[in-house]
């Protein structure tokens, strides 16, 4: 054990002119004392640099909390700060594609600092305890070294922080897949009438966006765009009774979430003996935890497959174009006006002031990048609205679901506060009990409603007409989102899951139907992600985590996270071999190119299906199967080019099924990616750890895992931008014709990201853990690179929890705080 300061355990010996207040831990031994009228906290690392703060009250426990923040990844927050305060530009610039002067817009438009600084008021005392403690510490931090580590020391824009961007942080965090994908589409819509004078420059910066940038943001809000990559996934089970080898309840948890930007995670534990003891994860500048467990339950969240937004057409008056038609009735959008100091190439600070405009929906917005259709002209506009702007519960619902003692207090939590954004929620405890719950906010669309927002390939409802508005019913967290009891939910003894498709399947046993498609779709085709989930969660088949008695344990959970299967591979593999086999030394012909594929299929005979680093056939497979799919798209989840029996809905996991009897769009992938690899300069059979990395500290790492789009559980990809931070991202490679494969190979930035599992025995919570990236982002830190390394070993370390666990950790480094 290092000790970094000296006082660390304390009697409860006071010192003159403060009141000491002793702290018991679990076990029952003294181990901090706070005194009245500072901050005092103990952060005791354990392996890979995970701090257990422990704190007399939560103030303090947030405090230290903060602090530990700020030395593992303070610039993130500050990044978020900036951000939140509208002054991108005022230290950047405009930013590419005025990307900042949109974010810096944005943001003042929806008013998100206000509204946090409103919030603040209305905070419980246990929550704004935490808050203001968590603010407290990142200064403290921050005050004492006078940078933060990492991508952004000795940055002149690094400021300390206040609880009000903390919040502000908290509501960033519900708008992210909402409000905050269309800040460049909000800055963008003027009126036709005297647009160019609203869009007033200063020493030559344009408040205009450029189309591209609102058209990438756009799409995450608009039905019916299907993406092979998703910027945030995951997995999650939760094993009850009847499936586990301890009888208990066992959490696993597998958010894709980046490895670089502000939505990155982060461990921790809280302990305030006697009223707090929570272990898990929390979003870059979050007090808490927000995926996690305690001695009786963990939880963990998947992104919801639904719709969180709704976006609206408005007629227009003829006369005025700033005045819209509701029910034939006209009403007129509101404006303001605000101003952004901008940092001009030569140093100085000029103004931008634009006019913002919002409808009795919400923001005005221009979404013609996305389809000309949907710009803002003399007869139409368009706007929006979104179901978590005024979204202020998040950190209530944690602190309560942190301090909750089963399944059923989780629940209650959720429904006293409504606040999940875009997530699903899956929940075990130490009972063997088990709950999903899609408890995210989704609008409340009338039957009419629904139908309209259903037959618009886009999902855009005539906000003209009334019918299409959201409904008011009780029960809500606020009037027009679907009431709590409305919510897809389901509680199971055996087990319940979700890898990012809909309600459903969370378990197929019992599949939940009903509920309004802006919670996802129901008897439609499942992701190949979603199906591998399923048949590692059954008691039986190949990729089966079950041992004989069809059970599952912790060592066997640990092992399905750490699984390097795909479906893809698990089920087209051996046919893909026999037809190239079949096909013998006839070239496959590929626009006009000749191409010897026996080289490529005796590498695929060869090749275990599996995507570790030393795999040799993994590049070549994801290539293949990628040139297909690009040819043929959505081969992978219907029948066609891959798979001959056509899904089912009466056998939604194992279908589609069986491989496809005509073998030439097969063969014909094997040929482009034998081309691809050949132009790339690779040899066909190149183990994937040479081609997958990630960089750091200008070295590449191997990185194991592959593509969802595979049925890969394990998934690992590339985001060119991973969050709206301005930390560099990895660069990515110039992609190569008809597959995956880029100049740079398979750069990582995204996936699996904080994976754990915990099981709940008679004798406690016992969890396993892996953070992919590092728990610290300064290159300088051990723990930069040490997990990410662990990582391509395949390897999960023991979490303690306990405190005889904290303290008899052979890594661990004791630090006192005080502020």
């Amino acid at each position: 054990m290092v000790i970094v300061t000296a006082t660390l355990l304390s009697t409860g010996t006071a010192t003159a002119g403060s009141t000491a207040v002793n702290a018991l831990s679990g076990d029952g031994d003294t181990v901090v004392t706070a005194r009245q009228g500072r901050y005092h906290a103990v952060i005791r690392r354990t392996q890979h640099g995970v701090p257990h703060v422990l704190a007399a009250d939560v103030k303090n426990a947030g405090f230290g909390q903060g602090w530990a923040y700020a030395t593992d990844r303070g610039c993130d927050l500050a990044d978020q700060a900036v951000k939140l305060r509208s002054e991108r530009s005022r230290w950047f610039g405009p930013g590419k594609d005025n990307a900042n002067l949109a974010s810096d817009f944005g943001y003042r438009t929806l008013g998100i600092r206000a509204k946090a600084a409103r919030e603040l008021d209305n905070l419980s005392p246990n929550v704004r305890d935490l808050v203001t403690g968590y603010a407290a510490g990142f200064n403290a931090y921050l005050e004492r070294t006078g940078k933060l580590p990492g991508w952004c020391a000795g940055a002149s824009w690094v400021r300390k922080i206040d609880a009000v961007d903390v919040l502000s942080r908290e509501r960033d965090l519900s708008i992210t897949m909402g409000s905050a994908t269309l800040l460049g589409a909000m800055t963008l819509a003027q009126p036709p009438a005297g647009a160019e004078q609203q869009r007033g420059t200063a020493a030559g910066v344009n408040a205009a966006l450029g189309g591209k940038l609102v058209a990438e943001q756009a799409r995450t809000v608009m039905r019916g765009e299907e993406r092979r990559t998703a910027s945030l996934g995951s997995n999650g089970w939760a094993l009850g009774e009847q499936r586990t080898a301890d009888h208990g309840g066992l959490l696993v948890a597998n958010p894709h979430f980046p490895w670089e930007g502000e939505n990155r995670f982060w461990e921790s534990q809280l302990t305030v003996p006697g009223r707090l003891q929570v272990y898990g994860a929390s979003l870059g500048g979050l007090p808490g935890v927000q995926i996690g467990f305690n001695r009786d339950v963990g939880w963990t969240h998947t992104v919801s497959g639904g719709w969180h937004t709704t976006v609206y057409t408005l007629k227009l008056t003829k006369s005025d174009p700033t005045r819209y038609l509701v029910d034939g009735k006209p009403e007129g959008m509101t404006s303001r006006t605000y101003s952004v100091r901008v940092k001009a190439p030569d140093g100085r600070l000029e103004t931008v002031r634009r006019t913002m405009w919002h409808t009795r929906y919400g923001p005005v917005i221009d979404l013609s990048p996305v389809d000309p259709s949907y710009g803002w002209s003399r007869a139409q506009a368009v706007t929006f609205q979104d179901a978590n702007i005024n979204n202020a519960g998040i950190l209530e619902q944690y602190a309560d679901m942190a301090t909750a003692r089963s399944v059923g207090e989780i629940r209650a939590a959720q429904r006293r506060h409504q606040a999940v954004p875009w997530m699903n929620t899956i929940a075990a405890d130490k009972s063997g009990e088990t709950w999903y719950a899609d408890t995210s906010a989704t609008p409340n669309l009338s039957a009419e409603g629904i139908a309209a927002w259903m037959s618009n390939p886009f999902g855009v409802l005539d906000g003209s007409d009334s019918h299409n508005a959201w409904q008011k019913e009780p029960g809500a967290r606020e009037p027009g989102l679907v009431p709590f009891d409305r919510q897809p939910q389901l509680g199971r003894r055996d087990y319940v899951f979700n890898a990012n498709d809909s309600h459903w399947l969370a378990n197929p046993e019992q599949p939940l139907t009903g509920f309004s498609p802006l919670f996802g779709f129901e008897g439609v085709p499942q992701t190949a992600r979603t199906r591998q989930n399923v048949f590692m969660l059954r008691k039986s088949g190949p990729a089966s985590l079950s041992g004989d008695d069809g059970r599952i344990s912790l060592s066997e959970a640990e092992k399905g996270l750490m699984s390097t299967r795909a479906l893809t591979s698990d089920q087209l593999l051996a046919p893909a071999v026999r037809a190239c086999r079949a096909n013998g030394a006839t070239p496959v012909v590929v626009e006009g190119v000749n191409v010897d594929v026996t080289k490529s299929c005796d590498v695929l005979a060869d090749w275990d299906g599996r995507f570790a680093t030393d795999s040799r056939g993994a590049v070549l497979w994801r290539e293949t199967i990628s040139a297909v799919e690009r040819a043929h798209p959505g081969s992978v989840t219907n029948s066609g080019a891959l798979f001959e029996v056509a899904f089912d809905p009466t056998r939604p996991v194992d279908t589609p099924a069986g491989p496809a009897k005509d073998t030439a769009p097969a063969l014909e992938g094997l040929a482009k990616a034998t081309l691809a690899l050949k132009a790339a300069g690779l040899p066909a059979d190149v183990t994937l750890g040479r081609v997958q990395y990630t960089v750091k500290n200008g070295h590449r790492l191997p990185v194991p895992g592959t593509a969802g789009f595979l049925g890969a559980t394990n998934v690992v990809e590339y985001l060119p931008q991973p969050g709206s931070s301005l930390e560099p991202a990895t660069p990515g490679g110039t992609p190569l014709p008809s597959g995956d494969l880029t100049d740079k190979g398979y750069p990582v930035n995204t996936g699996s990201s904080f994976m754990l599992a915990v099981s709940f025995t008679r004798s406690g919570p016992v969890a396993k853990g892996l953070l992919s990236m590092g728990q610290s982002s300064d290159p300088r830190s051990p723990h930069f690179t040490d997990q990410t390394r662990a990582f391509a070993r395949l390897t999960m370390s023991k979490r303690p929890f306990m405190e005889k666990e904290i303290l008899a950790d052979p890594h661990l480094v004791v630090e006192t705080v005080t502020g």
